[in-house]
């Protein structure tokens, strides 16, 4: 009888077989990773628009949309250096250092979180509700919940009680317009730096381009501090007027007394709290009549 030998692969054969196998698969990834990132910026864009149909529909309700800020400190008229955080710590009653965010869960699916709110404590004092991670307020393509570099610039890091402490959830990624004026006091505070003038955003031109005495550079945007806008005072038009943007979440690592602190450069994270965590500026950087600031819009610091 006649046998027939198996017949194996030879080393070369296997060689080719994997290098074949190799140039697919090197071939195929970065395609699948530009498939994922595609939907992630899919899923980022998605979430601005929910949180726009979630203004829409809270001025739908309310015939304005949400304060940028609820600041039980923050004065009622002139200028004013004032910092939302030391509020949004406080355990005294009346005090609030909340964000737009908050007033609009019921909008985004989040009543629950919103009934739970007690509106006669700060921030600190609904813990349990702000240090939620709620979906939508992250991109995911830069993270889907806070990180642990991002402890250090999350509430309440910022009171001195150190990273350690940072909340480990209830960050977010996206903030409301303050305007085309520089909104804070820079380098190393969080606080705005500059009141409105009047519920239809009156600006007065200072005739040097600079802040005399006495003359008030209004922050001209759709998130004001204790102030609701309504939809025709904007009066550049809804189609031309950014009303939210994503913002950067960076964390100094340069020289500072304050190590999880920094000048300009570290973004604070939280969606319940007032401050540039909620909250940004479109300021050009000095120019012509505007108050404005080092670097100007979309950079690196901590109010783009």
């Amino acid at each position: 009888m006649r046998t027939r030998a198996a017949r194996a692969f030879t080393l070369v054969e296997l060689l080719v077989v994997i290098t074949i196998i190799g140039v697919l698969i090197a071939l195929l990834l970065p395609a699948a990773q530009a498939a994922r990132e595609a939907a992630r910026r899919l899923q980022c864009q998605n979430h601005l628009k929910q949180i726009g149909l979630a203004l829409h529909n809270y001025a739908g309700q309310y015939g304005m949309l949400p304060p940028g800020a609820i600041l039980a400190g923050y004065p009622d008229s002139g200028t004013a250096d004032y910092d939302p955080w030391p509020e949004a710590t406080s355990t005294a009653n009346g005090n609030h250092g909340t964000s737009w965010m908050l007033q609009i869960l019921p909008f985004m699916e989040q009543q629950d979180l919103f009934d739970r709110w007690n509106f006669a404590k700060s921030v600190i004092g609904n813990q349990a509700v702000a240090a939620t991670d709620i979906s939508a307020f992250y991109c995911p393509t830069r993270r889907f919940g806070v990180r642990l570099s991002d402890r250090f610039v999350m509430f309440p890091s910022w009171a001195g009680r150190g990273p350690s402490n940072g909340w480990s959830k209830g960050g977010n990624d996206y903030a409301g317009c303050m305007g085309a004026q520089n909104a804070y006091a820079n380098p190393t505070t969080s606080n705005p730096a500059r009141k409105f003038c009047g519920p239809t955003y009156v600006y007065d031109v200072p005739p040097t381009g600079l802040t005399p005495t006495g003359v008030h550079i209004c922050l001209r945007g759709i998130f004001v501090p204790n102030l609701a806008t309504r939809f025709n005072e904007i009066a550049d038009g809804l189609s031309t007027t950014i009303m939210i943007a994503e913002v950067p979440r960076r964390q100094w690592i340069g020289p500072s007394p304050d190590a999880y602190w920094g000048p300009c450069h570290t973004h604070i994270d939280g969606w319940a709290i007032a401050g540039p965590n909620t909250l940004f500026d479109a300021a050009k950087p000095g120019e012509g009549t505007d108050k404005g600031q080092t670097g100007g819009f979309n950079n690196e610091l901590f109010f783009s």
